[in-house]
């Protein structure tokens, strides 16, 4: 009997957190509904055809009276009777009605007032100008991983909903590992949120999701409020976080002025896009988790484990450039590229063993940088000193991401009330923002900071440029260009780095 209870109780339970999901979903629908009617009549009665219709009828209506004034004076030296008799005789032959002079004289006036009212409501309703509706768009269609990933050609070209918004039409993407993990679900549950709550406007459903981090372009239009120093026609690039619901690679992006930066003037947009969300990382890991300065970083002994990515290239270059003494673990196709960079000493991971990694730092190294993810934490941990610090860099497990329909519900709600008082920081491990993306266009300007780009591709190859990012065969990163906003197509540049 107990157990009896038991049931129905947690079947209630759940019936009671359907109930409260569907009610909330409703009153969700409701809202978007009645802002998108609100918005649509607004837009209506204050479009232009509306406001040209009432220019027209006030502007008729005093064409009207000039020309029945001339019409009468003109008259006046002529026999009206008589015109006006002959006609109504016409008019009576024809139709066997009677008709009178003041039937005559109504009948003209009411055709020269709506043959005049038509003229003007015809000339002022124009057909409204075509624009471009639809883009072409890296995206995943599910969250099946690469087999998902495709290029669609029908994507909702996206539109300014905010004041603060920038719209870039994109020369260059980069394509990075973590798309195929945002392909795989990553950061699928805040991704969810943020569309609900803060793309209400836009209409923005979660499939297709557009992927890529980061991009270089050009601004094409701005909202009221964007930062001063971003004008149209500008050379942006821009940096995106992994849970962001929109993605750079396509050929138009909307995004918030914060996540917008000037693009480094020494460099080529193919160059550029390999910087942003690598260097952001990069930056943030050194600067900020690290804390490393020209003071703290000299003779530190650094070690940068698996250093193969796009990542790893920059963090190499950073604490070179901090006069740090800079060991790199990686794969043998890459040691030589890691000296040329900087690295003082490189060890090759496929025969690589723990002591010889201690060889050149006997009590530890002060900073791991770990770019091969949680399986090599342990290791990380081994090569660090007693007062070392081993730093993670690449994607954070997001929990959220397993949540299933009860622990779901109420995280929701506690992102709510994180949102409105946190914004993003409540679950963002990296902040990223222009600041970070100034200070590598002003390394990159001053060549501290050189861009490690494997190989390009037009938007038809989308399939082969996947496909070469998952051979592990890469030294850098990959770029995707469009056809149509670069000229002709190109055949894939060969492997190997442009400074």
């Amino acid at each position: 009997m107990g157990k009896t209870i038991t049931d129905l109780y947690n079947g209630f339970e759940t019936f009671k957190v359907l109930i409260i999901s569907a009610l909330e979903n409703g009153t969700i629908a409701f809202d978007r509904w009645s802002d998108q009617m609100h918005q649509l009549v607004l837009e209506t009665w204050n479009s232009r055809s509306i406001q040209n219709l009432h220019e027209g009828i006030h502007l008729g209506w005093e064409q009207f009276l000039e020309a029945w004034l001339q019409a009468k004076c003109t008259l006046q030296q002529y026999d009206l009777n008589f015109v006006v008799d002959a006609l109504q005789s016409k008019i009576i032959y024809l139709t066997g009605n009677s008709f009178n002079r003041s039937h005559v004289y109504i009948g003209f006036a009411g055709l020269f007032v709506g043959s005049g009212v038509g003229f003007l409501i015809g000339i002022s309703i124009k057909p409204s100008s075509i624009t471009v509706t639809h883009m072409k768009a890296a995206s995943a269609t599910s969250y099946n991983g690469a087999e998902s990933i495709t290029l669609l050609e029908d994507v909702v070209t996206p539109k300014i909903t905010e004041s603060n918004q920038v719209m870039i039409m994109v020369r260059a993407a980069a394509i990075d590992p973590m798309d195929i993990l945002v392909a795989s679900g990553y950061g699928s549950f805040i991704r969810k949120f943020l569309i609900k709550h803060t793309l209400r406007k836009s209409m923005h459903r979660e499939f297709p999701i557009i992927l890529g981090r980061d991009c270089s372009g050009v601004v094409i239009d701005l909202g009221s409020d964007v930062r001063r120093d971003i004008n149209i026609n500008d050379e942006v690039w821009v940096s995106l976080p992994p849970w962001s619901p929109c993605g750079t690679l396509c050929e138009t992006i909307v995004v918030s002025d914060k996540y917008v930066g000037h693009k480094p003037q020494t460099l080529t947009h193919e160059q550029a896009a390999t910087l942003p969300y690598s260097g952001s990382l990069a930056w943030l890991a050194v600067f900020q988790t690290a804390n490393l300065n020209p003071m703290t970083a000299m003779d530190k002994k650094i070690i940068v484990y698996c250093g193969d990515t796009g990542t790893s290239s920059i963090i190499v270059q950073l604490c070179c450039y901090l006069k740090a003494d800079v060991t790199v673990a990686c794969p043998s196709r890459v040691c030589y590229f890691m000296k040329y960079l900087g690295a003082t000493t490189t060890y090759e991971t496929e025969t690589v063993s723990i002591d010889q990694l201690l060889s050149a730092a006997p009590s530890g190294y002060d900073y791991v940088f770990n770019t091969a993810g949680e399986l090599r934490y342990s290791l990380c941990k081994q090569l660090c000193s007693a007062c070392g610090m081993v730093i993670p860099i690449g994607p954070h497990h997001l929990p959220s991401d397993s949540f299933g329909l009860f622990r779901g519900f109420f995280y929701m709600q506690w992102l709510r009330l994180a949102y409105m008082f946190k914004g993003n920081k409540c679950w963002d491990h990296y902040e990223f923002n222009s600041t970070i993306l100034n200070e590598l266009a002003s390394m990159a300007n001053d060549y501290v900071l050189k861009p490690v780009l494997d190989k390009t591709f037009m938007e038809h190859e989308l399939e082969r440029a996947f496909k070469h990012l998952q051979s592990r065969q890469t030294i850098g990163k990959v770029v995707m260009r469009f056809s149509n906003l670069n000229g002709p197509t190109l055949m894939p540049r060969s492997s190997g780095i442009l400074f």
